[in-house]
């Protein structure tokens, strides 16, 4: 069974998935876009018991009244996998740094996706930082 590791930013969290990766869900919900500050959030989910910690550093849980929420590195502010249901982890897919081998197989809450968040062909695209 393939074993993938993943980390926050600064390190000072580390968990391992073990398994498939069946495919990674990008939502586009407006919770998701503050959360990430980017366009939602890309997750996959994996069984807790293919879910372990190897390195677990200081967290900050936020949530709201309904349940929502996000756990993050006190260190570098990286959002952290998280357990709703206490049978299964939904892991940030930016967080992997092994390859996934899949991709994104499914788009939801994409009424409520961000103006901007759109492909245009005349976006450029370059493979580093363009200097």
């Amino acid at each position: 069974m393939t074993t993938r590791q993943g980390s926050c930013l600064c390190g000072a969290i580390k968990f391992s998935v073990k398994g498939e990766i069946r495919g990674v869900g990008s939502c586009h919900c407006s919770k998701c876009r503050k959360v990430s500050g980017t366009n939602g959030n890309a997750v996959f989910l994996t069984p807790k018991d293919h879910f372990e910690w190897v390195l677990d550093g200081d967290t900050q849980a936020f949530s709201f009244p309904s349940g929502w929420g996000v756990s993050r590195c006190k260190e570098c502010g990286s959002p952290l996998p998280q357990s709703h249901d206490g049978q299964q982890y939904w892991v940030p897919a930016g967080l992997m740094d092994d390859p996934l081998e899949t991709d994104i197989k499914q788009h939801i809450f994409c009424a409520s996706r961000a103006d901007w968040d759109s492909e245009s062909p005349d976006a450029r695209s370059y493979d580093e930082f363009p200097g």
